[in-house]
């Protein structure tokens, strides 16, 4: 949402993430951090809402405010207000996490010039732009699915492998890859949450008003999140990934050289094309793209209703 103003405008960006974990609002905070510094926002600010279920426990819950909170002051960023009651419709926690974030007429300028987080440019055409993805698909699934359910790692995985997989968190903020994108010419910015990689796509099509055709060897995916999701049976092409980006370039090549230059992993998936046609090959197999399906991490919490 985006409020104006005669200099600036406001720009506002939501998160909310399900689970038991103490952690949760962790992941809600970076995917909404990351969507506001892609719309070039200043002065960030967040107000967070915490809802649980009936008799839950109240030290786990007050848990997940404290920690949001450290998080927050680690980053500097201000906390408008915070809400914690409980809902008796709900069966699982959730923290929704709101930003907002001011943008100077400068940065305005910026982001009609689709240099922003789901910004689009003016051409009259984007076909034939690369699209490159930055770190790893399902990262952030993984990570909520290791908090959430860690007595099952522990009884299939050894310490090493746990310890690996949270060592990712640090991944879940994109700071430096929107800076690199934007200082590249980027034509439009995507951060791929809810639906996974799947979703994402299909809606970059949507809004760039072009086809896509993409090569899926290419969607770089960390080995742990594969056997994360393995043993719970779930699709990581279609699991959250915030903190995961699709840049769409005219020189894909040239952005993912500098991202990797400076160790963010990046690959470049494929590119748009006229038309509405979405076709993702795998080695022979070519298909077209789904429509989005619900996001795979629900099926997590379905199991524990």
């Amino acid at each position: 949402m985006k409020l104006m103003s005669d200099n600036s405008q406001v720009i506002s960006e939501t998160a909310t993430v399900y689970g038991w974990s103490e952690y949760i609002g962790i992941h809600a905070l970076a995917s909404v951090i990351n969507s506001l510094t892609g719309s070039s926002g200043l002065s960030i600010g967040v107000g967070i809402n915490i809802s649980y279920p009936p008799h839950s426990d109240k030290s786990r819950i007050y848990k997940m405010e404290k920690i949001v909170r450290k998080e927050c002051s680690r980053r500097g960023i201000g906390i408008l207000e915070t809400r914690i009651f409980e809902n008796p419709l709900i069966a699982v926690p959730s923290v929704t996490v709101s930003g907002i974030a001011v943008v100077s007429e400068k940065r305005e300028e910026c982001l009609e010039d689709g240099l922003g987080i789901q910004g689009i440019s003016d051409k009259k055409s984007l076909a034939g732009a690369d699209i490159v993805l930055s770190k790893w698909i399902g990262m952030d699934g993984m990570l909520q699915i290791a908090r959430e359910k860690m007595e099952a790692l522990a009884e299939r995985f050894t310490p090493g492998f746990i310890r690996q997989v949270l060592s990712y968190e640090t991944e879940l903020y994109a700071e430096k890859e929107i800076g690199i994108a934007k200082d590249l010419g980027a034509i439009a910015l995507y951060q791929i949450t809810q639906g996974g990689i799947f979703a994402s796509l299909w809606e970059m099509s949507k809004e760039l008003k072009t086809g896509l055709e993409m090569d899926m060897k290419q969607f770089s995916i960390l080995q742990e999140t594969v056997e994360v999701c393995e043993l719970f049976r779930l699709n990581p092409y279609k699991l959250t990934s915030a903190g995961c980006f699709l840049f769409v370039t005219e020189d894909g090549e040239k952005l993912r050289e500098r991202l990797l230059k400076e160790g963010v992993m990046a690959s470049i998936i494929g590119n748009t094309v006229e038309g509405k046609g979405k076709l993702i090959r795998n080695g022979e197999d070519v298909r077209c793209l789904d429509r989005p399906a619900p996001d795979e991490i629900w099926k997590l919490h379905a199991l524990e209703g």
